[in-house]
């Protein structure tokens, strides 16, 4: 189970990031609902380390394009689906990042490469620390954990 100290750092991280990185101040939002809609983009990243874990992101198809134009200085309607996903991708490794440096500074950690996965993949979030944050054209939701794998064979809930 995480600490408080896990979801201070996950939300001080995707604030931080998405503020110098992305020139973005969002707002905190609801909690996240269970399912997808078929325009989100989601990412996941798994890092080594002590702990282990992972980090998905999930953010709606609007905001993921609208992230993406803002930070490669873009108009939206010029990007590919492929530009946005590389954007996302580098989005979770920075908050990824910023998230293990605050809460385990003097570990070392291996962080994958991030990944594009299908919206409708099961991921099993029960105990990750979790953010959900208005970002303007939609809502981005971050979850964070150690130990076992994002995307379980095994049926579990929808983030």
């Amino acid at each position: 189970m995480f600490e408080r100290d896990w979801n201070h750092a996950l939300a001080e991280s995707i604030e931080d990031v998405l503020e110098k990185m992305f020139f973005i101040s969002a707002l905190q939002g609801d909690e996240p609902q269970p399912g997808s809609a078929r325009s989100d983009v989601v990412a996941q990243l798994s890092f080594e380390g002590e702990p282990s874990g992972w980090l998905v992101l999930r953010i709606s198809g609007g905001a993921a394009r609208s992230i993406a134009a803002d930070f490669l200085g873009a108009e939206e309607q010029e990007l590919t689906s492929a530009q946005v996903g590389e954007v996302i991708c580098e989005l979770a490794n920075m908050i990824c990042g910023s998230v293990l440096s605050r809460v385990e500074s003097e570990a070392a950690f291996r962080l994958e490469s991030p990944r594009l996965l299908p919206p409708e993949m099961e991921i099993d979030c029960e105990g990750a620390a979790t953010r959900t944050l208005d970002v303007g054209d939609g809502r981005l939701t971050a979850f964070m954990k150690t130990g076992n794998p994002a995307c379980p064979t095994a049926e579990k809930s929808v983030c």
